[in-house]
C-alpha cells in the first residue's frame, strides 16, 4: 500500500517561504554589493581595500579608486622620514615621531588642521581626519602607508559614490529588486490559495442554491483540506437533515390522511344516527342505543385528534419536557395499581417487581405516566391467549429500566419494524379493537424525549416493551 505523503501545514510553508524570502534578501543584497564593490575598483572587488594598493612585493598599483578617495600613499625610511609620495599628499609632514607611529597602529587614524598641521586635541571641531593603514612588505623590509578620508571609513559604499549618482542608482536598483521579491511572493500565496478559496466558494453558492449533492476534491495545505473535509461533514450533514425532514413531513401528511380516514367513519356515523332521529325513525326504546352510539363516536374523535395533536408536538424541537426530579418506582407503582383490578377480572394474573426504595430520575410525570399506561392497556387488550401480565423496575449501571411484558402471543415479526409508525395496527394475532394507532408511537417520541429508548423483543416466550432511561 502506497504510503500518504504527509501534508504541508500553511504555518511551515510561511516559514519555508520566509526563510527562502530572507535568503533571497540576503543573495540580493550581496549581489548589489558586489557590483558596487567592482565598480568602485575599477572592475576589481579587491580594489576597494585600501591596503590591497600596496602589494606584497613593494609596487604600487591601481590608484585610481585610492585617488578617488582623495588618498594618498607614503613610503617611509626607518626612522618615519617620507622617501617618496604616491598620489596627492593632503598634509604637510615629512616626518612621523615614533608617538605618531603609535598612535596610528592603536588608533588607525591620524588628525591634521586645515593647514594640515597634525594635532592632538580631539575635540577640535575643525579638524580633518585621514585614517592611514600601516604595510611593512617586501625584503628587506619596507614601509608603507596608504592615507584616506576617515569619514570613508563609516560607510565605504556611500563615500565611494559620492558626487556621482551611482548611489542613488544603486540603492533605487536594490529596492525595486526587494519589491519585485515581495511581489513574487506574494503571487505565490495568492496562486496557491486561490484554488481552494474558490472552489469553497463555489460549493457555499451550489449549496445556497439547494443543490446538496456537493463534495469538494482537491489536494492542498493540510488546513484547507480540513476546511474541505468539514465542508463536505457539513453539507452531508445538511442533505441527511432535509432528507429527515422531508421524511417527517412526508410522515405528517400520512397522519393527516390517516386521521381523515378514521374520522371518516364515526362521523358518517354520527350523521346518520342523527338524521334518523331527527325525522323520527327510530323508535322510542331504541333512542338510548342510538345516543350511545353517537356519544362514543364522538369520543372516538375526541380521542383521535388529542392522540394527533399530541404527537405533532412531540415532534416540534420547540416542545419541552416539564421535568422534575421524582421517584419513577412510585409513579409506575401507582399505575399498576389502577390496572390491577381491570386486569386480574378477566382472569389474568399481575406480576409486579419494582424496588421498594426510591429511584429518583428526571422525568415528565404527565407523559412519562402516559407511556407506562399506554403498555399496560396493550399488554391487557391484545394478549388474547396468555394469562400473565408483568411489570419489572431495576437499575442497570446508571440507568433506569421498566419493562412490561405479557405471556401472549408474539407478534408478527414482519409488523415488528413498522410498530412504532403512527396509525400502525397489530397483526391477526393481536388486533386492534378501534384503537387510534397513535399509542406506540406517541409513547416511542415521548421516551426519546426524555434521551432514553423504548424497545420491542420476544424472549423467554414473552413479548417484553423495554423503557431505558439514562
Amino acid at each position: 500500500m502506497k504510503k500518504e505523503k504527509r501534508k504541508k501545514s500553511i504555518f511551515s510553508r510561511l516559514v519555508k517561504s520566509y526563510i527562502l524570502f530572507l535568503l533571497g534578501t540576503l543573495v540580493l543584497y550581496v549581489i548589489a554589493a558586489a557590483v558596487i564593490l567592482a565598480y568602485m575598483g575599477n572592475g576589481n572587488m579587491n580594489n576597494v581595500s585600501p591596503q590591497t594598493v600596496v602589494k606584497n612585493d613593494g609596487t604600487i598599483t591601481d590608484m585610481e579608486v585610492l585617488k578617488r578617495m582623495g588618498g594618498w600613499v607614503e613610503e617611509l625610511d626607518s626612522d618615519g622620514n617620507i622617501i617618496e609620495v604616491t598620489g596627492t599628499k593632503q598634509t604637510d609632514t615629512e616626518r612621523y615621531s615614533t608617538e605618531e607611529l603609535a598612535q596610528i597602529l592603536d588608533l588607525g587614524y591620524v588628525m591634521y588642521n586645515n593647514s594640515g598641521v597634525y594635532i592632538e586635541q580631539h575635540d577640535v571641531d575643525s579638524v580633518k581626519k585621514y585614517s592611514a593603514c600601516i604595510r611593512y612588505v617586501g625584503e628587506p623590509k619596507r614601509v608603507f602607508m596608504v592615507f584616506f578620508p576617515s569619514e570613508m571609513v563609516t560607510y565605504k559604499l556611500t563615500f565611494m559614490m559620492n558626487g556621482s549618482g551611482m548611489g542613488r542608482v544603486f540603492l533605487i536598483a536594490f529596492l525595486l529588486l526587494f519589491i519585485l521579491e515581495v511581489v513574487v511572493i506574494s503571487l505565490y500565496f495568492k496562486k496557491h490559495m486561490d484554488k481552494p478559496l474558490k472552489k469553497l466558494m463555489q460549493g457555499m453558492d451550489e449549496v445556497s442554491e439547494g443543490k446538496r449533492d456537493i463534495v469538494l476534491d482537491y489536494n492542498t495545505d493540510k488546513e484547507f483540506e480540513e476546511i474541505r473535509d468539514k465542508f463536505n461533514l457539513m453539507a452531508e450533514k445538511l442533505k441527511k437533515s432535509e432528507e429527515e425532514k422531508h421524511e417527517i413531513e412526508q410522515n405528517r401528511n400520512q397522519m393527516l390522511l390517516e386521521l381523515a380516514h378514521d374520522i371518516k367513519n364515526p362521523v358518517a356515523s354520527i350523521k346518520s344516527s342523527i338524521c334518523a332521529l331527527n325525522e323520527g325513525l327510530v323508535e322510542e326504546d331504541k333512542k338510548k342505543d342510538y345516543y350511545r352510539t353517537i356519544e362514543m363516536k364522538a369520543e372516538r374523535i375526541r380521542t383521535l385528534t388529542e392522540d394527533m395533536n399530541t404527537s405533532l408536538k412531540l415532534e416540534s424541537d420547540d416542545y419541552k419536557l416539564v421535568l422534575e426530579e421524582a421517584d419513577v418506582c412510585e409513579i409506575v407503582r401507582r399505575i399498576c395499581v389502577e390496572f390491577y383490578e381491570d386486569i386480574t377480572a378477566v382472569g389474568k394474573d399481575m406480576d409486579i417487581d419494582i424496588p421498594d426504595d426510591p429511584v429518583m430520575c428526571m422525568v415528565d410525570i404527565k407523559l412519562f405516566s402516559r407511556v407506562i399506561n399506554n403498555l399496560l392497556v396493550n399488554a391487557n387488550k391484545y394478549n388474547t391467549t396468555g394469562k400473565e401480565i408483568g411489570v419489572k423496575l431495576f437499575k442497570d449501571s446508571d440507568d433506569v429500566v421498566i419493562e412490561v411484558t405479557d405471556d401472549g402471543a408474539a407478534i408478527d415479526p414482519e409488523f415488528v419494524p413498522r410498530m412504532f409508525e403512527a396509525f400502525s395496527r397489530g397483526d391477526s394475532t393481536r388486533k386492534t379493537d378501534g384503537g387510534t394507532g397513535l399509542g406506540l408511537a406517541i409513547s416511542r417520541k415521548i421516551i426519546e424525549k426524555h434521551k432514553g429508548t423504548l424497545k420491542y423483543m420476544r424472549a423467554e416466550d414473552r413479548n417484553c416493551f423495554c423503557i431505558r432511561l439514562h
